[in-house]
């Protein structure tokens, strides 16, 4: 049954590869130089854990495989017993400019986190509840955070979390669903006979165009308390696409910066916020012949041992995948077949010369046809069966 199990796995991955993506779950296997991206991310980890915040970079040349490249950091941070929360900003709708979004879309990858919940956030307030371990004593320091704690532990004596949580849920999510006003109304009304019925809860971002840059790293910091609260080593959270910030909207440029400048602060023990178990990576597309962008260099990530540096894989290295996804073809449909390099480099040639300006398209391209090439040639045969 077990290795039955290990087969049919193995088989979804396969038809994940077909599409040209890796799922996440076998990503330690089919990523080249993993090792080298798992020594650089165990580094970033053992300082986030002891409550030292860290900026960090992934950059490279357009297409390298910077996405990639924090995923698999993600899946290390998760393994290691971290919390992670991604984002992919559009410099637009979803911006630095816009804090309050911002975090709300970040909020919207909790669920990988395995967290199965309506109210996922909530839910680690009830894991911290239910814990009490050294973290949670720290979240009394973020005073908007330790309002909703009051809260949520009053519902919770009264039975009453399952009939309220989404309130809870919706403003703590930076939604749109309910009002401030509205929340607090209903929920003085409920808790009216408890020690918390004049308490106001407010949103994590605040109206205030001046305040909102504070409140954003106030929230991420106050968030990281919460989920080492919960029993979680500390908080990783990824800001891919950084370049679209210079490009879509320049005219909002200048708030971008401002952001930066506000997290950089934190980051560096600049402000009176108390320090988190907190770690920020942006991913960038070098500029100027530099590594990295300019902006995150100087307000983020700052010295070299935070920079890595994503190059772009050579033709061996590519070969060597397509290995990789022989074995595990051959594995998953029970075959005895050798690996041809001559066809891996043939058709790593193909690709780099269809796709000279992308080499994360090539990569994908690549998978994609190799599996192609295997079922053409191999039927698919059907799964044997012991």
């Amino acid at each position: 049954m077990v290795k039955e199990d290990t087969i049919f796995r193995k088989l979804r991955v396969i038809e994940s590869l077909r599409f040209g993506l890796v799922p996440e779950y076998y990503i330690d296997q089919l990523t080249i130089g993993f090792d080298n991206i798992k020594n650089v991310t165990e580094k970033i980890l053992r300082k986030c854990e002891s409550f030292l915040p860290v900026g960090f970079q992934v950059c490279g040349e357009y297409g390298c495989g910077k996405s990639h490249t924090l995923s698999v950091m993600r899946y290390i941070a998760r393994k290691e017993g971290f919390f992670t929360l991604k984002v992919e900003v559009d410099g637009e709708g979803i911006s630095l400019s816009n804090p309050s979004k911002l975090l709300n879309m970040l909020f919207f990858s909790v669920q990988d986190n395995n967290i199965y919940s309506d109210y996922p956030l909530v839910s680690l307030f009830l894991k911290a509840l239910l814990l009490k371990n050294d973290s949670f004593e720290k979240l009394k320091k973020f005073e908007t955070l330790q309002k909703y704690l009051n809260v949520i532990t009053a519902l919770v004596k009264q039975g009453l979390i399952d009939e309220y949580y989404y309130i809870i849920e919706s403003l703590l999510s930076c939604s749109d669903e309910i009002s401030a006003t509205d929340a607090n109304k209903i929920l003085s009304s409920v808790l009216r006979y408890s020690d918390f019925q004049n308490l106001k809860l407010k949103p994590l971002i605040s109206r205030r165009v001046d305040d909102r840059y504070l409140d954003f790293i106030e929230a991420l910091a106050g968030i990281a308390v919460l989920v080492a609260a919960a029993g979680y080593k500390g908080l990783i959270v990824t800001i891919d696409e950084y370049e679209v910030e210079r490009i879509k909207n320049p005219s909002n440029y200048k708030i971008v910066q401002d952001m930066l400048y506000v997290i950089g602060q934190y980051l560096s023990g600049g402000l009176n916020l108390p320090k988190a178990p907190l770690c920020i990576i942006f991913s960038a597309i070098n500029q100027g012949g530099e590594k990295g962008d300019p902006d995150i260099t100087r307000y983020i990530s700052k010295t070299p041992e935070n920079i890595f540096e994503v190059t772009k894989w050579s033709e061996s290295q590519k070969v060597e995948l397509l290995k990789k996804i022989h074995v595990l073809y051959c594995e998953t449909y029970q075959l005895w077949a050798e690996f041809s390099v001559s066809t891996g480099e043939n058709l790593t040639k193909l690709m780099e010369n269809k796709l000279s300006n992308s080499e994360s398209r090539q990569i994908r391209s690549i998978i994609k046809w190799y599996i192609t090439l295997l079922d053409l040639q191999y039927g698919p045969p059907e799964i044997k069966r012991r």
